[in-house]
């Protein structure tokens, strides 16, 4: 079995295309261009496939979250999703489960982004790994920065307080524990997977760190301080900052590993 099943695809998708006659007349003509385009689909290095196809999912996320967006200020059919979701955890809610659920959504809090933001920091800086850290807190800060900014600009009330399990004052769109533990937990299981040889544990990484998000997000509408859509934009968002972090280290590694190449 190939393991690599989307290389290869694009690989021959790639090579059918350029042998096609049009194809062919315009690298003739545009040769700058046409390698500069055939380079963007370069399965051999990061700058080429994989930067491609973050900057479309980047390009994807922001249109979904700006459709998303909208849907929250003019369409009905959204609050009214919203409410019914909240109004059937709250009236299944227990005490121990909001407990555990509350003890879960500390993961989307700032002070997590502190406590274990700091340790990786420190993992990192006694490894020297330069990229990482500044790919982390870029990330990190954009996350936090796009959140607050969106809070302002679409100015959500919260649901009801007699149904959150506590208050909070700020607004509700995007939900910032959503966006702070995609960003968070995916950068630390980003790191955690490029240093980890074990196909099996690679995938156990993504796997645990995906649920680990999934109840973040989960715990928000649980405890009836979000709506689905809040929680749902906070996926998008904390998605895009990770693209972004990983897109980071990728392209900061690669001119390393060419400069020493050259060298």
């Amino acid at each position: 079995m190939k393991r690599h099943i989307l290389t290869d695809k694009v690989r021959g998708g790639l090579v059918w295309l350029v042998r096609q006659p049009p194809v062919m007349r315009l690298r003739q003509r545009y040769p700058k261009a046409a390698t500069f385009i055939t380079d963007r689909f370069n399965t051999n290095y990061f700058v080429g496939l994989p930067l491609t196809l973050i900057v479309l999912a980047v390009l994807l996320n922001l249109v979904l979250l700006s459709n998303l967006a909208e849907s929250v200020v003019e369409a009905e059919w959204v609050v009214q999703v919203d409410k019914r979701l909240n109004d059937l955890l709250y009236s299944i809610r227990s005490e121990w489960v909001s407990r555990v659920f509350y003890t879960i959504t500390w993961l989307g809090d700032r002070q997590a982004v502190f406590v274990l933001g700091g340790l990786a920091t420190i993992v990192l800086l006694l490894r020297r790994r330069w990229a990482a850290i500044i790919a982390f807190w870029v990330a990190m800060g954009g996350a936090g920065l796009s959140v607050r900014f969106g809070k302002k600009i679409i100015s959500r009330d919260r649901p009801v307080q007699d149904m959150a399990y506590y208050i909070v004052d700020h607004f509700s769109f995007p939900s910032g524990h959503a966006t702070t533990s995609m960003a968070l937990v995916g950068m630390l299981v980003y790191f955690l997977y490029r240093h980890q040889e074990a196909p099996l544990l690679r995938r156990l990484l993504v796997v645990m760190g995906t649920i680990l998000v999934m109840m973040v997000g989960f715990s928000r509408l649980y405890l009836g301080v979000h709506y689905f859509s809040d929680v749902l934009a906070g996926f998008l968002l904390g998605g895009l900052w990770l693209l972004v972090g990983i897109s980071i280290v990728e392209v900061m590694e690669y001119h390393k590993q060419r400069s020493n190449n050259l060298h």
